[in-house]
């Protein structure tokens, strides 16, 4: 859903990397494209707890950990990440592995208390020019308002990270691509195995979604990306990790 003419600026925006070599390599970026959106859809939502009914998916840890990149990314320095949390479940503290430290961004919370209200702290964080990235988990989102957020990221340079319902995959989108994410079996409370799989797109075709997934585990405790090889873990502020690839 994207014209000629959008997607050459959409080749000029920058690329970030995930830190993940293989999730990398599963964005049509071949990383995070600032100045877009990304939509990552939960299997496990509940609609009568959203994002949060459904963070057995680890949609959202993850969705901390790519605005972590995209912060201290290089030319970042100083933006804040803006988390809009209708619903006010987000403890913020439960994410502080990935932002403590003199280095860490700015984390600012924004609880709007209508879905009108978080339409428009939505678009007007995507605007900000001193943001990174902001993450929101809408339920239902009207084409109208996901453009507008479109065209509010490419003016303001931040990425929009949404955590959706599996079901927003019959929607309309203007995201650069969409991630379905799943929980897997993981080694103990602290740490969460998650499968990627590629779930569309404006530029998709169903011949490059098939059999498109990778393997992500992220350290809840230490803000940390398990390698691939046995037993390295990498910070996710000091280096690009390697993660498991199926």
């Amino acid at each position: 859903m994207v014209t000629f003419g959008e997607s050459s600026v959409m080749l000029a925006a920058e690329t970030v990397s995930t830190g993940c070599g293989p999730l990398d390599r599963l964005l049509p970026a071949g990383g995070v494209r600032r100045g877009g959106l990304l939509e990552w859809l939960c299997p496990e939502w509940q609609s009568n707890g959203g994002a949060f009914g459904g963070a057995a998916s680890g949609a959202v840890s993850l969705a901390f950990a790519v605005a972590r990149r995209l912060a201290g990314a290089e030319g970042a320095s100083g933006r804040a990440v803006v988390v809009v949390d209708r619903g006010a479940r987000f403890h913020p503290p439960a994410v502080m592995p990935w932002f403590d430290g003199a280095e860490g961004p700015q984390l600012i919370v924004a609880r709007p208390a209508r879905d009108g209200d978080e339409i428009w702290a939505i678009d007007q964080a995507l605007r900000c020019p001193g943001v990174a990235a902001v993450i929101a988990w809408p339920e239902r989102v009207h084409p109208t308002a996901m453009r507008r957020w479109q065209l509010a990221a490419r003016g303001g340079g931040a990425v929009g990270l949404l955590v959706r319902p599996a079901a927003a995959r019959r929607e309309p989108s203007w995201a650069e691509a969409r991630v379905a994410v799943s929980s897997r079996p993981s080694p103990g409370c602290a740490t969460r195995l998650l499968r990627l799989s590629l779930a569309g797109g404006p530029w998709a075709g169903e011949a490059m979604l098939s059999e498109r997934s990778v393997e992500v585990e992220l350290d809840l405790v230490h803000g940390r990306m398990r390698s691939g090889k046995a037993g390295g873990l990498r910070s996710l502020r000091q280096e690009a990790p390697a993660c498991r690839a199926s």
